[in-house]
């Protein structure tokens, strides 16, 4: 068992993000990307994606670069059709 450095909760060990106050033990910025439902979708970082199985509840991190590199791609291809949709 850890505590949460916030507000002193007891936390598992594998803990990321205190239930309590919501604060990332890491102490990375992140961002949430929410379906229009409210669904947590993904967590943004400087340097990750964070998804999360809706089935198991793990979290998959994914490199940014990790995701450039794979997706090179979709990724060039993307601002092209958003130009053409207008």
């Amino acid at each position: 068992m850890k505590r949460c450095p916030n507000c002193n909760e007891y936390l598992s060990d594998e803990a990321i993000q205190c239930k309590t106050c919501l604060t990332y033990l890491d102490g990375k910025v992140r961002v949430d990307e929410r379906c229009e439902c409210g669904n947590l979708v993904a967590k943004l970082t400087e340097s990750t994606v964070e998804i999360k199985c809706r089935r198991c509840k793990r979290i998959r991190i994914i490199p940014m670069d990790q995701l450039a590199e794979r997706y090179k791609v979709l990724l060039e291809r993307a601002p092209r059709e958003v130009a053409e949709a207008r």
